[in-house]
């Protein structure tokens, strides 16, 4: 008998120990301490960990970045500080976050807007949008448009919002203010409300376009993003402005609202989570949070909806909180999970819907008026730099 002959193996490729690591950092959660302190091990790990390129696939796998904290202030107030809202060592301190307006003490300055790692300040003494990366403390500047840059009609109030343009990785590019932009202004007085695109590509404003609304508007709450409209609550009436159309309309809350409406701080606009808009409602006697939601007909025609869902606040609260008039303020939200920010005489509170969950953020022994905009991003400005010092 012939001797069976033995097959050959292909030789087993050396492992690529580079791009096993770089797997293994993709993979880790994006809290903020993480990669700085893995880049600190040798200087292998930190080449890696601080490459732009890694950080960009790092940034594009997560997609959805933490919640650092909130800035919070009262309306055209120039004492807004940022509320870390993470544990330690995750905890990121107020100092790291200086607000713009330390360059020009004293001019006029309103915090209203963050979102896409972006916040958005109106500077009323210059007439100026100002659009600021709180990570990198870079800051770009843009001209009220002609038109909306006075106030020969009365009083008015002016608020602002910012988009990233380039939907590529939900906007997580990590660089947004050097990336395309939008910004919407939108200026609201005694029953009329008007609003205007810019546009980053173009360095240019759209037309103004206006609407009619009820006369009894005096504050405006920030704008919640649902798909390719910006919502801003007036007191009851909702103002969406279409930045793809570039059109703008005044919604009423439903008519059971506009009855039981006590104050600015009892209703709160929110994003579901199949992108509808919702609006959250406070009842102060019952101290608890009911839901409506904007849905459409068969035939095309939107109505407000009541949902089952309701929040006791009562069992989710301690009994001290719930004495005196001013129990619960509604002060903000998380547009991306549906979390509502509480304000109380102990402390400020995020309470998520779905699941019902609440944690405290902060504490005091008072109540105070402050709205909260939440800041999302992934922490990695300071890697890149330590990148160019190797």
């Amino acid at each position: 008998m012939s001797r069976r002959r033995r097959s050959s193996r292909a030789p087993v490729p050396r492992l690529d120990v580079e791009d096993l690591l770089q797997d293994i950092f993709l993979r880790l959660p994006p809290q903020p301490s993480l990669l700085p302190r893995l880049s600190l091990v040798c200087k292998h790990w930190r080449s890696i960990l601080s490459d732009p390129e890694f950080l960009d696939r790092f940034r594009r796998h997560h997609r959805n970045p933490p919640l650092l904290g909130f800035f919070a202030g009262g309306n055209y107030s120039r004492n807004h500080a940022f509320t870390p809202v993470l544990d330690q060592p995750d905890r990121i301190p107020a100092a790291r976050f200086p607000l713009p307006w330390r360059h020009s003490p004293r001019e006029e300055w309103n915090f209203v807007d963050c979102r896409h790692g972006l916040a958005v300040l109106i500077n009323e003494s210059r007439r100026e949008i100002v659009v600021w990366d709180p990570l990198t403390d870079q800051q770009r500047g843009v001209a009220f448009p002609r038109g909306l840059d006075d106030d020969n009609n009365g009083k008015r109030y002016r608020h602002a919002a910012v988009l990233c343009a380039d939907p590529e990785d939900g906007h997580v590019h990590g660089d947004c203010l050097s990336s395309p932009l939008k910004v919407a202004l939108i200026s609201v007085g005694r029953g009329h409300a008007s609003a205007c695109l810019y546009e980053s590509e173009s360095r240019r404003w759209g037309d103004i376009v206006s609407t009619t609304t009820r006369d009894n508007i005096c504050l405006v709450k920030p704008s919640i993003l649902v798909g390719n409209t910006l919502c801003w609550l007036l007191g009851c009436v909702i103002l969406e402005f279409d930045f793809e159309r570039e059109a703008v309309r005044a919604i009423e809350a439903p008519a059971e609202v506009w009855i039981s409406y006590t104050d600015y701080w009892s209703l709160q606009l929110l994003r579901a989570e199949d992108g509808s808009l919702r609006l959250a409602v406070l009842s102060k006697q019952k101290l608890s949070i009911q839901l409506w939601e904007r849905k459409l007909s068969y035939d095309g025609v939107a109505s407000w909806e009541l949902l089952q869902k309701t929040i006791p606040l009562e069992l989710l609260f301690p009994w001290r909180m719930c004495s005196g008039h001013e129990r619960v303020l509604m002060v903000g939200c998380n547009e991306d999970t549906s979390v509502i920010v509480l304000s109380t005489m102990i402390g400020d509170f995020t309470v998520q819907i779905e699941p019902t969950q609440i944690r405290k953020i902060s504490k005091r022994n008072y109540m105070c008026r402050k709205i909260f905009y939440p800041y999302t991003n992934f922490y990695t400005a300071l890697l890149p730099i330590l990148h160019k010092q190797q």
